[in-house]
Parts: C-alpha cells; sequence; structure tokens
C-alpha cells in the first residue's frame, strides 16, 4: 500500500492518541512529547498492518486493536508518571484536558469562595494547635488539613469543568448559608447580628444554581461511584472531624476522677457552742495532670476558670439531711460574719512545695449567694506535681461582737465548709463537711445558665 494512503489514516490515528491523553493526568509540559512518542509507534503497527496486506482502513483498526482500550492507556500512563493511586483519584479528579473555551457567568465567584475556604481551613489548623488540647488539635488540624485538599482540587478542577468540583462548591456555599442563619438566629434577644457570612452565600447563591453553570460542566468525565463515595466521606470526615473534637474527651487530660479532694473542718467554740474558729483543712491529690491543657504552642494562656479551688463557710450544716452529690445548697440568708483570717498554709508529704505557686483570688468560682465567708486559692500552670498530696489549712475567724451589725448575731452552732475545685473551664468537683464531719468532693453538676463570677 502507497503513502498516499496516509491522509484517510492520520485523522483516526491522531484521535486516537488524542483519547489516550485526554484519559490521563500528564504534566501539560509533556503532552506534546508523549503524543508524538504514541503517534509514532501507532503509525509503525499501522505500517507493518499495510506490508502484510491489509487496507488503509484495516490496518489502522489494527494498529488501534494492537495497542488496547484508551481509558486503561490513560490511567496507566498516568500511573507511570506520578503512581498508581494518584492514577486512581488525583488523576480522575484532575484530568489533563484542552483548557475549556471562555468562562461562564459566576466562575470567578465560585473559585473565590473556595480560594477563601483553603484560608479559613489554615486559620483554623493553626487555631487548634495553638488552643486546643493534644486530640483535639489533632483531630482539627487532620479535618482543616483534609477539607484543604479538597479545596485546592474542587479550585484547580473547575478550571477542568469537572460536575464534582460544581457540586462541592454547592455543598460548601449550602453550609455557608447555614451558618450565616444561625447566626442571626443565635444572637441574644434584642440584639441582632449582621450574617456577613451569609451574605457572601448569598452573593455565590445564584451562579451556583444557574442553568448556565450546569451546561458549562454538562460534558464533564463521571469520577465513577467509588471515587465519588470517598469524596463524600471525605467531606464528611473534614466537616464533621472539628465538631467531634469538641465532643468526644481528651484521653490527655484529666478528669473529677483524677483528683482525690478531701476536706476537714477543726472548730473551737465559745460558751454558748457557737463556732467562733475554724481550721479548714483541704487535702488535693491528683493522680495525672493534663498534658498541655492550654494547646499545644499556649503555655500558659489564662482560661474562663484557673486551676484552684475556693472554700466558703455557710451559716448552717444541715450534714444530716444534705446529700453530698447536691449541686447547690439552699441556705437561708445571712450576713456575712466569718473572715479568712490566716492562710494558706500549704505542706506536701509526697515532696517539696518549692515549686509550688498559688495566685490568690477573689472569687475563683461563684459560690452561693448566702455563704459567709469565701477565699480562693489558684495554682499556676505546672507548679502542681501529679501523685504528690498537698494539704492547705485556712484559719477561718468569727468577727467579734463589735464588727458585727447591729444586734451582733450569736456564732452558729453547725457551720457548713464548702469546697469547690474548678479545674480550669472543664469540670468542678464539691466537697462539705461540717465540724464533727469531713467530706470528700464529687463532681458537681452546675445549674444552667452558669458562668463563674
Amino acid at each position: 500500500m502507497s503513502e498516499t494512503s496516509m491522509p484517510d489514516a492520520e485523522p483516526r490515528m491522531r484521535a486516537y492518541v488524542e483519547s489516550i491523553l485526554a484519559g490521563s493526568s500528564l504534566p501539560s509540559a509533556d503532552r506534546e512529547d508523549v503524543f508524538e512518542e504514541l503517534y509514532g509507534h501507532l503509525w509503525q503497527r499501522w505500517h507493518d498492518a499495510l506490508a502484510a496486506g491489509a487496507d488503509t482502513a484495516e490496518a489502522v483498526e489494527t494498529a488501534i486493536r494492537s495497542f488496547g482500550e484508551t481509558g486503561q492507556l490513560g490511567r496507566e500512563m498516568t500511573g507511570a508518571y506520578h503512581s498508581r493511586l494518584y492514577a486512581t483519584t488525583i488523576g480522575v479528579l484532575l484530568p489533563t484536558v484542552t483548557p475549556v473555551p471562555g468562562t461562564v457567568w459566576g466562575y470567578r465567584r465560585l473559585r473565590l469562595l473556595l480560594g477563601l475556604g483553603a484560608l479559613v481551613e489554615l486559620v483554623l489548623a493553626w487555631i487548634g494547635l495553638v488552643e486546643l488540647t493534644p486530640v483535639r488539635a489533632a483531630l482539627v488540624v487532620a479535618a482543616a488539613a483534609l477539607v484543604l485538599t479538597l479545596d485546592v482540587l474542587a479550585f484547580r478542577a473547575f478550571g477542568r469543568a469537572q460536575r464534582w468540583a460544581l457540586r462541592y462548591c454547592q455543598f460548601v456555599l449550602a453550609l455557608v448559608l447555614v451558618l450565616g442563619a444561625e447566626s442571626v438566629f443565635a444572637a441574644p434577644s434584642g440584639t441582632y447580628a449582621l450574617p456577613i457570612l451569609g451574605l457572601i452565600g448569598l452573593w455565590m447563591l445564584r451562579p451556583a444554581m444557574g442553568a448556565d453553570m450546569a451546561e458549562w460542566f454538562s460534558s464533564a468525565r463521571p469520577i465513577g461511584r467509588v471515587l465519588s463515595g470517598a469524596l463524600v466521606v471525605a467531606v464528611l470526615a473534614g466537616y464533621g472531624f472539628p465538631y467531634a473534637a469538641a465532643a468526644i474527651p481528651d484521653p490527655t487530660q484529666v478528669s473529677a476522677s483524677d483528683l482525690d479532694l478531701q476536706v476537714s473542718a477543726v472548730c473551737m467554740r465559745d460558751s454558748s457552742g457557737g463556732v467562733t474558729a475554724i481550721d479548714v483543712n483541704t487535702t488535693v491529690h491528683w493522680s495525672q495532670l493534663d498534658l498541655f491543657p492550654y494547646g499545644l504552642f499556649n503555655g500558659g494562656a489564662p482560661e474562663k476558670w484557673p486551676d484552684g479551688f475556693e472554700s466558703g463557710i455557710a451559716p448552717s450544716g444541715g450534714q444530716d439531711s444534705v446529700d453530698l452529690r447536691t449541686a447547690w445548697i439552699p441556705i437561708p440568708a445571712h450576713v456575712p460574719t466569718y473572715i479568712i483570717s490566716e492562710g494558706p498554709q500549704i505542706s506536701s508529704p509526697n515532696g517539696s512545695v518549692d515549686g509550688l505557686m498559688v495566685a490568690p483570688t477573689e472569687s475563683l468560682i461563684s459560690l452561693d449567694p448566702y455563704v459567709l465567708a469565701s477565699d480562693g486559692i489558684e495554682f499556676t500552670p505546672g507548679s502542681l506535681h501529679a501523685g504528690w498530696t498537698y494539704d492547705v489549712v485556712q484559719h477561718v475567724q468569727w468577727l467579734d461582737a463589735s464588727a458585727q451589725p447591729e444586734p451582733a448575731p450569736a456564732a452558729p452552732v453547725d457551720p457548713l465548709v464548702i469546697v469547690r475545685y474548678a479545674h480550669l473551664e472543664r469540670f468542678v468537683v464539691q466537697a462539705l463537711a461540717s465540724c464533727d464531719r469531713p467530706g470528700s468532693g464529687v463532681e458537681m453538676q452546675l445549674p444552667h445558665p452558669w458562668t463563674p463570677q
């Protein structure tokens, strides 16, 4: 067969090689060289078929059959340039295609949404590292990295008119609108929150849902059920992990069961039996301590509550009728007449207290409004040691008659000692004691809403 038959065969063979490359994800700079190499091999097989006596059309089909199916060849070629994992995932999500001519209205808005989303994920990852405890930080950073990857892939896939990128962008937009609406409804009564996030979402809603955008993506190559399912799982994990991080306990952080809080009272009475002075003895023992409680890169940031306890004296114990697990003890109103006159005196039979730093605070946590006297002790970060027992003694004095309002009340005969240990903003352990009965700490169920004073 003569070379004059070449013009009839060339379009068919070139189209076949183009279809192979369209099914691959090769670097753009290498596409022309790879095309020429593939076409050269195909031309040689076509020429061999002609030499064997086939006509032009038959020789072309013989050469093509000897090469194989275009999609499989494209995937194998992608794998040769990258990896098998890349060929089956990124190579499908970001196929190397001829650039889509022109753009559709709203195209830049939606790509802007994905770009802003990527910036948000970087900020969230940094916040997680700075402020969160280790396991929660790991979940947030993993989620941010996953969503950032999806944002970048979708941003690039937009330029290739891949339908999955449009679907992902519509999901992100729906989330933006939901969060914007939530900011409005969550505003305190009598106030109004400007839903900037929601307004941005509305600005992008029309192009995302418009027929022009759908038409522009209509010729996208399908990515298959398996990869579609993997994308759905990745999206759910990426956007769900931060909520899981806030909900699950962090095993690197202590719980109320790790704190042993014991309280006892040594009382001095007057001739009528009233308690005029009390030595409040509080024992603190942590079986373990938190790992990076203020975040991985934040050694001493203040929390809503410090780590420490507040002790107070109530006028009537009523211990026999009080459940030690009761969170809120109703005590009749009374004029404050006890003062913390001495303390704290701290000792540790398990080790030195040289490194222990104590910062008194006026109101560590909110005790009952009818407590006669209270005093807070805050332990500075890193001062406590796991496994050590710390004994804290505070001396409480009843004011003498000259300092009392008229008529001067008599000293209570059965005051109640209340000690509440607040561990950061996470939990409160309460112990109740009277003059003749010590108390052990139990986790306290706080009324809601409740905030420390």
